[in-house]
Parts: structure tokens; sequence; C-alpha cells
């Protein structure tokens, strides 16, 4: 299919015969015509244009060579130019020395026109690409991973580099589909214009997923708390539409990013039933109230095994398991601590430190030491 269409080409010849009081040919890269003012000539050779494809310049035909040649009519003939190929000719029927200034004009309104339509083409493909891409990361399409290593170099994404995902979910006061769209068009140009680094796509109706490219490897959801409030206070007075927003779990993996998404989705039915009248969600907030939600979801074994595994990577003899199941068990009460381990309380605090720098948990916060029990519980036994 060559670049000028048919369709484009009827746009061209209908806006610039408004203008020009001349009947107008486009011709494309085999010299047929395929739009025109005497509808009757399209579909057929000009012979005109294609003296000028070959030229690939200007060709004009006057009362004599119009007698020699088939299917043409006194006028001149310009190439189209495209990234700099010939793609079609203008035809305006008429003496030279008449029709040669508008021919230029039509010349610069078409190229103008072809451009444009590259442009929304390209940008229609773009976020066509984008779509399915960003579907295959959150579905764990392990078919689609050989054609996404193409798509990541041209958009851009590290197959190793901290990521997590966001859910924007619209909910729409009135059903209107046409309308329903330009929303989540304009929710996706905020969301391009703020978050620049980042891959947006509408996954359906009324859900955008945002694939999100953190700042630096010890970057965590909760870090963008203030950013994503002002995102949504932004949708909600540009579009007049109620949204909600959740942050997924950051991870250092792109073939990890549908595990993000999986606890996005959780984060936010769970805060749609438990914080109605809040609008952004993020699992490290909220993650302490989730895990005691009555459901089966797997994040909730994975984050607490990914807490133990932290600690047993750095806790060759188990020292620090067992300091952490006696400060639970002592009820965090230190000299019974030290006292059982047998270890000074500058030891034991060092354990404790160091437990806090290896899973960013506080074993002297309540809720980190939940956290922490949760994980003792759950796999100290296995």
């Amino acid at each position: 299919m060559g670049i000028i269409s048919s369709k484009l080409a009827e746009r061209i010849v209908d806006r610039t015969m408004r203008a020009v009081n001349k009947n107008v040919n486009i011709m494309n890269e085999q010299g047929i015509i395929i739009a025109s003012g005497n509808k009757e000539r399209i579909g057929t050779i000009h012979e005109g244009a294609v003296l000028a494809l070959q030229r690939k310049s200007e060709f004009s035909i006057d009362e004599k060579q119009c007698r020699e040649l088939n299917g043409v009519q006194q006028g001149t003939n310009v190439v189209i130019e495209f990234k700099d190929n010939v793609v079609g000719v203008i035809g305006i029927t008429g003496k030279r020395d008449e029709v040669i200034g508008y021919g230029k004009l039509i010349k610069m309104t078409a190229e103008m026109m072809i451009e444009q339509a590259y442009v929304m083409k390209e940008l229609e493909w773009s976020n066509r690409i984008k779509e399915d891409m960003i579907v295959s990361l959150i579905s764990n399409n392990q078919g689609s991973f050989n054609l996404l290593e193409k798509y990541t170099k041209k958009f851009k994404i590290s197959e190793n580099h901290p990521m997590a995902i966001f859910i924007i979910q619209a909910n729409f006061k009135e059903i209107s589909r046409r309308k329903d769209l330009d929303i989540l068009n304009n929710v996706v140009s905020i969301l391009e214009g703020t978050l620049k680094e980042s891959l947006v796509a509408v996954i359906d109706s009324k859900t955008i997923v945002l694939l999100y490219k953190c700042p630096n490897s010890k970057y965590k959801s909760i870090d963008c708390k203030d950013r994503i409030q002002k995102i949504h206070e932004k949708i909600q007075k540009q579009t007049d539409t109620d949204v909600k927003i959740s942050v997924g779990k950051v991870y250092n993996k792109l073939c990890d990013v549908y595990k993000s998404y999986e606890i996005a989705k959780e984060t936010l039915s769970f805060g749609r039933k438990n914080h109605p009248d809040t609008n952004v969600y993020i699992f490290d907030s909220l993650k302490y109230e989730m895990l005691f939600f009555l459901d089966n979801a797997k994040w909730k074994i994975n984050e607490l095994k990914d807490s133990y595994d932290l600690i047993i990577l750095n806790d060759k003899n188990g020292e620090l398991r067992e300091t952490l199941k006696v400060f639970i068990e002592e009820n965090g009460e230190l000299n019974k601590v030290s006292n059982r381990l047998f270890i000074h309380r500058n030891t034991l605090n060092y354990r404790l430190k160091k437990i806090y720098k290896l899973t960013n948990m506080n074993p002297k916060k309540y809720i980190d030491l939940f956290w922490l029990y949760c994980t003792i519980i759950n796999f100290r036994t296995n």
C-alpha cells in the first residue's frame, strides 16, 4: 500500500479544489489517478504523471503533447515528496503559466497533509503496540516475550530496572462510550505529561494501566504517594471524573511486572471496600491491613517469604532468626531477651538493627514486628 491512500487523496482534492477553480488529480507512485475532480478518470493511467515520476520533477503538458499522450489534458504535474522520496503526483488542469503557482501551493498542502496523516498513523500504531505490550506483561504471556524484546527497545525499557504498575480506574457517572473514551484519552495525556518516563495504555472501557519506571533501585511505592495524590487532583480537576488509583509493589525485573499488577488489583479491590472515601491506594501503606483480608491472594505468601529470605541469606548460623523468635516470645523486653540468648544488650541491639537494615522492618515497631512474626510462623519450621 502506497503512502497516499485513496481516502487521503480525496481529502486533498476536495480541500484544494475549494480554493482554486481548476480540476485537480492525484496520482499514486504508478501514475494511476486515485482521486480527481472528474470522477470518471479515477483508476486510469495518467501518462503525464508517469513522466513526472520518471523525471522526479515537474512535467507540464501543452496542447501539442495532449494530442500525443493518452489520458491527459493540458496542465502541469508536480511531484509529491515525503521523506526525500517521490510518493505521487499532483496534476492541475490549465495552461502552465496560469496553474504552476497553484500547483506549488497544492504540493505544499498535500505534503503537509501526508505528514500529518503519517504522524497520526504512527501514533495510533505506537499506542496499539503499547497496549499489546502492557497486556502481555501484566498477563505474564510467555509466548509474547520474544516480540516484547523488540518493543521494549523501542520504548527504552530495561530488562532489569525497578518498575511498578499503577491502575487508574474511572467511575463514569453516565453511559456514553464516546464521552468516556475522550475522558480516558485525557487521563492518558495527563499521565504521560506528568510521568514522562512511563508507559500508559487503556486496557478496557474504564481502566488504564501505567508501567512506572522508578528513579532508582531503592525506590518504594510509598515514595510516590504525594506525587500520585497531585496527579489524582489534576485528573479530577481537568476531567471532572472520579478516578481511583492503586500502586503495586516495585519489582526489579521486567518479567516480574505481572506480580506488581496482581498486587495493584488486590490493593484496588481492598481499598474500594475498606477505604471508599480515599482515592489513592498504595500497597506499601495497606499491606499490613490486607494481610488479614480474607482471601487466598498468593502475594501474601510471596511477600512474607521475600522478607524471610532477606534474613536467611545473611544469617548462615541462624542467630538473627533465633534472636527474632526470642524477641517475639519475650514481648520485646530487651533484658529478658539478652538473658535468654546469653548476649549483651549492645549485641542484641546490633542484631535488631541488622534485621531492620535487611528487611526494612523495625522489630521495635509493633506493626513491623507483626509482619516479622508472620514470616517466622510461616517459614521458620520449613
